[in-house]
């Protein structure tokens, strides 16, 4: 079995749902619920990559509190392997403060670990016994962002698969994109991502422009589906029909989905996109990130019953 090792942000996700209002400068705005919930991409993403059936570890840094033993507990009950996340007593374990206001999310994060993460100390043997390494949000960790075309290059040396999941980069320049671009099997943007990496005027032109940089773009769309390169050309890969109550965690779940069906399910893009699109959708029908726990069981009798 094909075993992936998930680099990244490990925080807390504070959910305020069901906002009486947007946030209103010196006014008090209640709201409906508030939960504390795994978070961080990449997280989300390994999570719903083991929950599939696949074999993960994670590598990232948490702090030495509460929250911090929050997200090592949470993950060991994925059955994720955690013994390559550090901690520190430097800073805090990151928080995102998730406002939602019926169809729209506000969110607010403390960087706390997630900047101060490094990476994995660039040695043959952190890699020894794993597959594929998959890298997420990479724009918030600020001292581990130098480091990642070192990984990658090491990675390609060793014969591993790669993939990427940057998230948005409030600047727009997308430093080192350049770099990565060229030495990953799969990049994973959504559309606003794709069109301000590009700076084109449409998304499949931002996927074909992508194409001529990196092996495999996948561009996600949302209830639109995906974009997928096929080696010639984008090929659209429709979503599925839910009632959405959470889009959180979708693009994580849409990432783990297309590599689950890859790297386990020697899936071909195409029908690996449609997976994933399926993956996304049932997350999509749970409130958190984490919840849907979908098996790859469930999601065949999900396709099934939800085929036209």
């Amino acid at each position: 079995m094909p075993r992936v090792l998930f680099i990244g942000d490990i925080n807390v996700d504070v959910m305020m749902g069901g906002m009486a209002s947007l946030p209103v400068v010196d006014r008090e705005v209640t709201c409906q619920s508030y939960d504390v919930v795994m978070g961080a991409s990449t997280v989300l993403c390994a999570c719903a990559y083991r929950s599939l059936g696949g074999e993960a570890a994670m590598v990232g840094l948490v702090g030495q509190d509460e929250y911090g033993d929050f997200m090592l507990r949470g993950l060991a009950g994925f059955g994720i392997a955690t013994g390559l996340v550090k901690r520190t007593d430097r800073v805090r374990t990151g928080v995102t403060v998730n406002l939602i206001y019926e169809s729209t999310r506000t969110q607010v994060t403390y960087p706390g670990t997630i900047a101060a993460f490094e990476g994995p100390d660039l040695e043959e043997a952190v890699f020894h016994g794993f597959d594929h390494i998959h890298c997420g949000g990479v724009y918030l960790q600020t001292s581990f962002k130098p480091r990642i075309t070192a990984l990658l290059e090491l990675a390609r040396k060793l014969g591993l698969t790669t993939s990427l999941d940057p998230q948005w980069d409030s600047t727009e320049q997308w430093q080192y994109m350049d770099e990565w671009m060229p030495l990953l099997t799969w990049l994973f943007v959504n559309q606003d991502e794709a069109l301000s990496i590009s700076k084109v005027a449409s998304v499949e032109e931002a996927c074909r422009w992508l194409a001529g940089r990196t092996h495999c773009p996948l561009v996600k769309l949302g209830k639109d589906g995906a974009l997928i390169w096929n080696g010639e050309q984008a090929q659209a890969v429709r979503s599925w029909p839910v009632e959405v109550v959470d889009t959180t965690g979708a693009g994580d779940s849409f990432d783990a989905g297309f590599l689950y069906a890859t790297l386990e399910k020697r899936m071909a893009p195409a029908e690996a996109g449609r997976f994933a699109t399926a993956v996304a959708a049932r997350s999509c029908m749970f409130v958190g990130g984490v919840n849907a726990r979908s098996r790859y069981e469930d999601m065949l009798r999900f396709m099934e019953e939800l085929k036209p």
